[in-house]
Formats: structure tokens, C-alpha cells, sequence
């Protein structure tokens, strides 16, 4: 009899434990098919917002817009400053004032022939002078020769599809070294420069006026239109 209760005992608490391991199994089965046992993931963590070929955030299905071309990656086609320093300085059209004839280009701003010294003066604007719609350059030239002579001129080239043409062109004099050359935004089609000067009873060493003048071009030729003087000394 003690032997069959004590099987009876061991074979009851054997099924309650079974019954409570059936019990645990489920309910961890259950959690983790919900998402919301330990250490379980949400359903939608972990996956990407974006959508396929899309940054970040685009879900809607909308195109994202195309980055903007930087500027190395435009087209140079447009008249430049800085062009002007390999650019064609005189030609059959057009003879500049204090320099030997025949045609002259620049190489990185300088020309040198004849004993003579032709440069590219830093001051230089770009707009329409012309007449024709296309943004042209102007700016100033030295002319140096064997003497004491260090003549200026202003200077305009004419944009041909993004390559300066020389056009038109006016001596300043000796020893009138330019200070800003600014072209008008809007008609008329106008430069001003201000460049130094002297009286005509002063020396030719030194300057004494600073000079604010207008030009247009007129042919191949740039007219002075009118110009203010101010006191200057060094």
C-alpha cells in the first residue's frame, strides 16, 4: 500500500509539472509572436525609411529634386575677367594707342616686343557695351616703353561667345594709373573710370587730380562723355 501511494504521489506531482512547463512555453510563445517579450523587436524597427532610389524620409512616393550643378560643373561660356589675360589686344581692326603695329595678344596678362611692355591692369568689369545683349569687358592696359614713358589706355573687348575681341580703346596718358573701372547695369551703355591725373601746368612726375570720367564706345573708338575732378595727393 505505501508503495502505491508513493507511486500515485510522484505521478501527480510528475503531470503538475509537466502541466506548468506547458503553461510557460506557451505564454513565451505568445509574447514573442506579439512583439512584446523581452528583447523582442518592434515590427518596424530596424527597417529603412527610406524608399527604394529615395533619401531619407521620402515615403510618398514623390521624385526627390536634383541637386543644383556646381559652379565647376556649368558651362564657361560666358565672358570672364580673367580671360582677358590670354586674349587678343590688337589686331587689323583695332590699333591701340602707344603700341607698335601688328597684332598683339596677351600671354598671363603681358605682351613684350620692340622694346616695349604691353600688361593687363588688374581693374576690369564685365556688362553690355556693345550693344548686342552680351556681357563685354573693359579694363585698363599699361604701356611701358624704353623711356619714362608709362602710358594707360582703357580698353574694350567685345564677348563673342565667351571669347574676348578687342573693340574699342582710349589713352588715358602718361602716368594715369586707373583706380575702378564699373559699367551701368542698365542703359546707356556706360563705363566709369576713375583713374589719376594732373593739371596741365603740373609736372609730369607727379599726379594732383583724381579724375571720375564716363565713356562709351563709338566705333573703335571709346568716347569720353564727361568726367569730374577731385584734389588728390599721395
Amino acid at each position: 500500500m505505501n508503495g502505491t501511494r508513493g507511486l500515485t504521489r510522484r505521478g501527480s506531482w510528475l503531470i503538475a509539472s509537466l502541466v506548468l512547463a506547458s503553461v510557460a512555453v506557451g505564454c513565451q510563445d505568445t509574447d514573442g509572436g506579439n512583439g512584446k517579450g523581452p528583447g523582442a523587436k518592434s515590427p518596424d524597427r530596424g527597417r529603412s525609411s527610406q524608399s527604394p532610389g529615395g533619401g531619407a524620409g521620402h515615403d510618398d512616393g514623390k521624385e526627390s529634386a536634383k541637386p543644383s550643378p556646381r559652379p565647376s560643373d556649368r558651362p564657361a561660356d560666358g565672358l570672364t575677367c580673367d580671360r582677358l589675360r590670354n586674349a587678343e589686344l590688337q589686331n587689323s581692326e583695332l590699333r591701340l594707342p602707344d603700341a607698335p603695329a601688328g597684332s598683339i595678344s596677351f600671354t598671363d596678362g603681358r605682351w613684350e616686343g620692340d622694346g616695349i611692355v604691353i600688361e593687363l591692369q588688374p581693374q576690369c568689369d564685365i556688362g553690355d557695351m556693345t550693344g548686342d545683349a552680351a556681357p563685354d569687358a573693359v579694363a585698363p592696359i599699361k604701356v611701358t616703353t624704353e623711356g619714362t614713358g608709362r602710358f594707360y589706355a582703357l580698353v574694350t573687348w567685345r564677348n563673342d561667345a565667351g571669347t574676348p575681341v578687342p573693340a574699342a580703346a582710349v589713352s588715358l596718358g602718361d602716368r594715369t594709373p586707373v583706380e575702378s573701372v564699373e559699367i551701368s547695369t542698365a542703359p546707356p551703355r556706360q563705363a566709369t573710370v576713375v583713374h589719376l591725373t594732373r593739371g596741365d601746368a603740373d609736372p609730369a612726375a607727379v599726379v594732383t587730380i583724381r579724375r571720375t570720367a564716363v565713356y562709351r564706345v563709338a566705333g573703335p573708338v571709346m568716347a569720353e562723355l564727361h568726367h569730374s575732378d577731385a584734389p588728390y595727393s599721395p
